[in-house]
């Protein structure tokens, strides 16, 4: 026979860990609370961009790229890209980075570079 041993001179007594079900349901919400952030998609801004192509007098064709939310405008000319910011305009629309203005009404695109004749260009 199995004696149990008694609480006495010689047992060792084993400290009681208590938890309460308030620790436990604020343990369990924190868990799922994280667990939610970490499965989520990352979100991305809309960047609302719209593209136009246009034929040039000069014989070149070139792509505007228009992001509205941004207020930013790239003009891609012999396949390179050239930022340029939104300025008010008092119809139409048009954007600029000081020595390359580019502008616009309809299916018609204005570009000034510097100096030199405006190129007139027809959208497709």
């Amino acid at each position: 026979m199995r004696k149990t041993p008694q609480r006495g001179a010689g047992a060792v007594a084993l400290p009681r860990q208590g938890y309460s079900v308030r620790g436990c349901l604020a343990a369990l919400l924190c868990t799922l609370l994280f667990s939610g952030c970490a499965i989520t998609e990352p979100q991305v801004e809309p960047t609302g961009e719209t593209r136009a192509t246009y034929q040039c007098d000069d014989g070149n064709s070139v792509e505007m790229r228009f992001f509205p939310l941004q207020g930013v405008g790239v003009l891609v000319r012999n396949g390179q890209p050239m930022e340029l910011q939104q300025v008010p305009a008092a119809s139409g629309f048009r954007y600029s980075n000081g020595p390359h203005t580019v502008r616009g009404k309809g299916s018609e695109l204005i570009i000034e570079i510097g100096r030199m004749a405006p190129i007139r260009c027809e959208g497709l």
